[in-house]
């Protein structure tokens, strides 16, 4: 069943759709995500960029930008590896001495032993994948610490490389013509020069296999936490090993069009090009604590480096002066990459709370004793179920033998059984916070599950996930698809199961914050009986109680935090309408159940004071408030004054309950009608309430019953509901 999504901003708020803009949040959102970790680098990295090409415009030249390019091309290869293998939390200070030691030694095995170019590039990249296996082996296998390991690698292949060309200075002086080896120093792929075109194609498939591979995901998890990878069965040597051989493979590479590009090389050949890989990631914006990094970004900071080293070529400065503004560049922005990363999340994290100004109206006095609200004792000698064992039952139901079920914070559902339910035990255990109850058509109990989503228990007590995830909203920098605080349902008549969703932003254990925001950050939802979940109401306050209507055409949603309850029509010729059913509340509805004389219940969490109510028109004052003070001392409503409410289909209140010692039940967060008694919960308690109703209160309606489905109960007579 599809229908219309229905905004209730404006309809509960009473303020313009541009209100909901929370720019605070929005940018919290931006900083939580994962990819800002390099952006803010890369971004300073590309105005670095562009600074140096105003200021040097020549560079942009024909012939400078084929240099460029040849340069990008060769340090984006080290730069590619160089990142995998700071992603998986090591270290290579030997990608330059690896490219020199291939440029050399493809270059004596073309021109002085004159091989075929196909087995020269076949021994040069096995040569790199040695080079990186040794590393890997010593770092992965051996637990050397990946710096020394490297520097001492670097400095092995560098006293090798001048061995070797002081052995074969005078016969790499005779060039050799080939194709294939022009080819690859100075040829093309369709128009793009041979070495850029295998750069582009080699930064596609890293990416791919770095975002998209188990192997890419189980490197970025060994980089994250090798400790936490090790224990969820990561092959954590064989993903490092694996990260230093490919490193090893595509330095090997670079130094192999570096030898064809050029045709000779030195004793220096690549020297320096450590500090110029690593510039090139750092900006890039790939940490150096490893687990977190963007091969795509990072040949973005060898381009910015190869630009830079143009300029100041053009410049006529020292070539030494490279290296110094290659060095001041991976300084500051080394320095940046550890207060970023270290402040970012926290800054992230203080944006998230955004509270929002809203204006509620006048305030009932229940001290009033002519009031429907007037404050009684009529919860104050409840029957405790459960006394001691629970901790927190925000809702209950009771089966047709009398059994009551009731949830627990700590992810447990209770059954409580006999003539005085005084045997208590776990009836299943959910993983989340069981909020909401109710019984399907079949006889199993339906769980709202706070941090979880909402589950199905049979007879058998096994636990089935109804649903787990909402489709995600377009265009929106939060993810919301999680169900954080699935917290009450009901079921229609046709089967499908209509759920609140407090808040997409926090689960259970941050409720105080959704209080403290008053910011419609909840939803409603619907899971039809195919399993797929649809949204149908967004941006409600605080959504909380859900209960069909007697007739089943509609349904009742309790907006805790806008105080008001509201009907969605979900078929008849109203449907998809949205409209009050009771506004201005003198407290903060929670869960809403059907009554068995047709009415409804109401609990209410706590209760407005004036000052909660004046705060409200002062969100600055509310967000002084969560950073200055312990969650403990936050102003909100009084909690620990409830009350139960009976009301009409008009919206009319017929009744309030209360529990004026505050003794007992201090906090209401549920009511369940069952044969002529009501069972109370509240999340804050330690029991389960059950009192004997007035006869005038109970009548021939099965409030377990969903309406619509099945004949009506046979009516019990006057003396069953008296006794």
């Amino acid at each position: 069943m599809s229908s219309r999504t229905v905004d209730a901003f404006t309809r509960t708020t009473g303020r313009p759709s541009i209100a909901r803009f929370a720019p605070r949040r929005t940018l919290g959102d931006l900083l939580s995500k994962s990819w800002m970790e390099g952006a803010v680098p890369i971004f300073l990295a590309l105005l670095l960029g562009c600074a140096v090409i105003l200021t040097t415009p020549q560079i942009i030249s024909g012939g400078d930008r084929g240099i460029i390019l040849a340069q990008f091309a060769e340090a984006g290869l080290l730069a590619i590896a160089l990142t995998l293998v700071l992603v998986g939390g090591g270290f290579d200070l030997s990608v330059g001495s690896t490219m020199g030691l291939a440029a050399i030694g493809s270059l004596i095995l073309f021109r002085v032993y004159e091989l075929p170019v196909e087995v020269v590039v076949g021994l040069t990249l096995v040569g790199g994948a040695v080079v990186g296996a040794i590393n890997g082996f010593l770092i992965a296998v051996v637990k050397t610490r990946p710096f020394i390991t490297t520097l001492v690698t670097a400095l092995t292949i560098r006293a090798l490389i001048e061995l070797i060309q002081g052995e074969y200075s005078q016969q790499l002086l005779f060039p050799r013509e080939d194709i294939n080896w022009m080819f690859i120093g100075h040829g093309a792929v369709l128009g793009i020069p041979t070495a850029l075109f295998w750069l582009l194609l080699i930064v596609v498939i890293t990416h791919v296999m770095l975002t998209r591979s188990r192997w890419g995901w189980w490197l970025t998890a060994v980089g994250s936490d090798r400790r936490s990878a090790r224990r969820n069965g990561i092959p954590v040597q064989t993903v490092s090993f694996l990260s230093y051989v490919i490193s090893g493979v595509l330095c090997a590479l670079a130094g192999l069009f570096m030898s064809a590009r050029q045709g000779s090389t030195s004793a220096n050949v690549a020297s320096g090009y450590e500090i110029i890989a690593l510039t090139a990631v750092v900006l890039g914006g790939v940490s150096l604590r490893g687990g977190r990094g963007s091969v795509v970004r990072a040949t973005t900071g060898a381009l910015i480096v190869a630009v830079l080293g143009q300029a100041i070529f053009r410049r006529d400065w020292d070539t030494s002066m490279e290296m110094v503004a290659l060095a001041l560049v991976l300084l500051v922005f080394a320095a940046l990459d550890q207060k970023w990363g270290k402040h970012r999340n926290n800054l992230a994290q203080k944006l998230t709370i955004s509270p929002f100004r809203y204006n509620a109206g006048p305030l009932e006095d229940v001290t009033d004793p002519r009031s429907v609200w007037a404050v009684n004792d009529a919860l104050s000698e409840a029957t405790p179920i459960g006394l001691g064992r629970i901790r927190g039952a925000e809702d209950c139901v009771v089966d047709d033998e009398g059994s009551v079920y009731c949830g627990d914070r700590r992810g447990w559902v209770w059954k409580f059984s006999g003539e005085n339910h005084e045997h208590g035990e776990i009836y299943a255990r959910t993983g989340g916070t069981p909020l909401g109850h109710v019984w399907d058509a079949d006889g199993n109990l339906v769980v709202a599950v706070s941090g979880m989503g909402v589950c199905r228990i049979d007879d058998k007590r096994e636990v089935e996930w109804l649903a787990t995830r909402a489709p995600r909203t377009k265009w929106q920098l939060f993810d919301d698809s999680a169900l954080r605080f699935a917290d009450d349902l009901d079921i229609a008549p046709d089967g499908s199961i209509y759920f609140s969703d407090a808040s997409t932003r926090v689960d259970t254990s941050s409720y105080q914050s959704v209080v403290a925001e008053y910011r419609p950050n909840g939803r409603v939802l619907r899971l039809d009986p195919d399993g797929t979940v649809e949204t149908v109401v967004t941006n409600v306050a605080a959504a909380n109680g859900i209960a069909t209507s007697h007739d089943g055409q509609s349904i009742l949603i309790a907006s805790t935090t806008m105080f008001r309850v509201d009907r969605l029509w979900i078929s008849g010729p109203k449907q998809g309408q949205f409209e009050p059913v009771l506004e201005n509340l003198p407290g903060a509805p929670d869960n809403v159940n059907r009554a068995s004389d047709g009415n409804y219940w109401l609990s209410f969490v706590g209760m407005r004071t004036p000052f909660s109510d004046l705060i409200l028109r002062y969100p600055d004052f509310r967000l002084r408030m969560t950073k200055l003070l312990p969650v403990d001392d936050w102003i909100v409503p009084q909690w620990n004054v409830s009350c139960v409410a009976k009301f009409n289909e008009a919206g009319q209140i017929l009744k309030v309950l209360w529990d004026r010692t505050g003794e007992r039940h201090p906090m209401v967060t549920s009511m369940s009608e069952h044969r002529g008694h009501l069972y109370l919960g509240g999340l804050e308690n330690n029991r389960i309430g059950r009192i004997k109703l007035d006869p005038e209160d109970v009548g021939p309606i099965d409030p377990y019953r969903i309406p619509g489905t099945g004949a009506a109960p046979v009516p019990p007579t006057p003396e069953e509901v008296r006794a």
